[in-house]
């Protein structure tokens, strides 16, 4: 591995580390606290009352990023292949990668950080066929579905979650009564994440939120009037809101009842922390 390669990875390292803090004792994070008895750590952390840190990534071919990632303290990593192109085997190294490395390579015994599929059909196409092949192969916790825009398209997206195959020789090997969405089926361990983020989903919010098997909802590229409306509404029905942040604001989001939390991506932390380490070294080499 060359110098930079490692500059990069440490500079990733650092960065993700740098944002997750915890009021765990020592050595002990909330989803090592929370996750006894869960396969999905999201669960465990949300019935015990607290949000879940995460971060997305699109590097899905990178095995030196799913590391990375894998050791960290991030409670779930999105794996974006709606922004790429949808490379199964990619995914289904990564998902292996991250539980092998976490295995591997972690300080501290904990589950490895759960992984939600961002899909890359949207739900008002058919994405019946890409969630079960995301399910299928390998330890997928859940599935973040763009564009969802009624009530018929999210209970499409719920239906094959709950029909899909998960006990694969590399998938969850959970039991069949837990191979199911939560909190539809308070013994599931499956998430199905709804994003929120065009005018035609706004109209149809609340019989979206009201949509039997949502997990969370998440808005995007709306008004922030619609956006709290909506955050109302979550709470209202007991549906868990997402949103994502910097560090600075992961606190005043969990106050306002956001309990899913994602750091941005991986690559624009690493863009920051890269800008800040080379102003540091230019300006100490031009005196």
């Amino acid at each position: 591995m060359t110098s930079m390669m490692r500059a990069w990875l440490g500079l990733i390292a650092f960065a993700v580390a740098g944002t997750m803090s915890s009021a765990a004792p020592p050595g002990e994070s909330p989803g090592q606290q929370a996750s006894a008895g869960r396969a999905n750590p999201l669960i465990a952390l949300f019935e015990a009352g607290r949000p879940a840190i995460g971060v997305w990534t699109g590097a899905l071919a990178a095995p030196r990023i799913a590391k990375v990632l894998a050791t960290s303290d991030v409670d779930f990593i999105v794996a974006d292949v709606e922004h790429d192109i949808f490379d199964v085997p990619a995914l289904h190294r990564f998902l292996l990668e991250v539980q092998d490395f976490s295995n591997r390579y972690r300080t501290e015994p904990r589950q490895a950080p759960a992984v939600i599929v961002k899909l890359g059909n949207r739900a008002t196409f058919d994405p019946r066929y890409e969630i079960a092949e995301a399910l299928k192969i390998g330890p997928v916790m859940g599935i973040w579905v763009p564009f969802v825009e009624n009530r018929a398209d999210l209970e499409r997206v719920v239906s094959a979650v709950r029909g899909a195959e998960t006990s694969a020789l590399e998938g969850l090997r959970i039991p069949r009564d837990r191979a199911d969405v939560w909190p539809l089926n308070p013994k599931g361990e499956l998430l199905v994440v709804a994003m929120i983020e065009s005018e035609e989903g706004v109209r149809h919010a609340q019989e979206i939120v009201d949509t039997p098997g949502v997990s969370a909802v998440e808005t995007v590229h709306i008004s922030e009037a619609d956006a709290a409306r909506i955050l109302k509404m979550c709470l209202a029905k007991g549906v868990i809101p997402a949103i994502e942040t910097d560090a600075a604001g992961v606190k005043a989001k969990a106050d306002a009842g956001y309990k899913l939390i994602a750091l941005g991506w991986d690559f624009a932390m690493l863009q920051r922390e890269l800008a800040a380490s080379m102003k540091t070294a230019r300006a100490a080499v031009a005196r």
